[in-house]
């Protein structure tokens, strides 16, 4: 059905679902007509409830992070750190395109401000005094979405669509050092970010 074609009171569009509906098409090819076909709507009515993409996007973001596997109960501060950027990792990578579709907005996105908010306090909890807590959260989360960027962009573009290494790579790439970084681009991409962050939260650990 598509929108409300006999006329009347046009159909109230529940924003949990525009927003599910955003996830369940995923953030890659993601267009107001793509969200109102899947809800069973025309587009003017769904404009009627979102100002355009960029609301798509942020009410998708917003679902993800609120729905998402937060650290609770954890053992010490570099177990609840550690928690919650393999939390945002996961967001990220479970859901290919949202940080490069998000972009800039994704600093903005209330969720994400209240957990980052609730994990500057929860490290406070822990004895880091505020200007070290604010820093180690910023550093991972940073670690996490950055990381998961530079995949997105080898994928989007340097690897091509064969998924080949780039000529540079080969031309100026140490063989060891580029069998390093393919397998971190590729299937190694996980055990490439594990071993970034433990050297973060080593760093953050000498240095607290």
């Amino acid at each position: 059905m598509q929108g409300n074609k006999r006329g009347g009171r046009p159909r109230v569009i529940d924003p949990e679902a525009v927003a599910r509906a955003v996830v369940e098409h995923g953030f890659t090819g993601l267009s107001v007509a793509a969200v109102a076909q899947r809800l069973g709507v025309n587009q003017a009515s769904l404009y009627r409830h979102i100002g355009g993409l960029d609301d798509l996007i942020d009410t998708g973001v917003s679902l993800l992070i609120r729905t998402a596997d937060w650290p609770a109960g954890s053992t010490g501060w570099r177990d609840h750190l550690e928690r919650a950027a393999w939390t945002v990792w996961r967001i990220l990578t479970d859901h290919p395109g949202l940080i490069l579709a998000a972009g800039r907005r994704l600093l903005a996105n209330d969720e994400l401000i209240i957990a980052f908010n609730r994990l500057c306090l929860d490290l406070m909890g822990y004895g880091f005094a505020p200007a070290k807590a604010t820093l180690a959260v910023d550093f991972v989360l940073d670690l996490a979405c950055t990381t998961v960027l530079s995949r997105d962009f080898m994928l989007a573009g340097a690897l091509g669509e064969n998924r080949a290494a780039p000529r540079a790579w080969g031309e100026h790439f140490d063989p060891r050092v580029r069998e390093i970084i393919t397998r971190a681009s590729g299937d190694g991409h996980e055990e490439w970010f594990a071993g970034k962050l433990a050297l973060a939260l080593d760093g953050i650990e000498h240095t607290r």
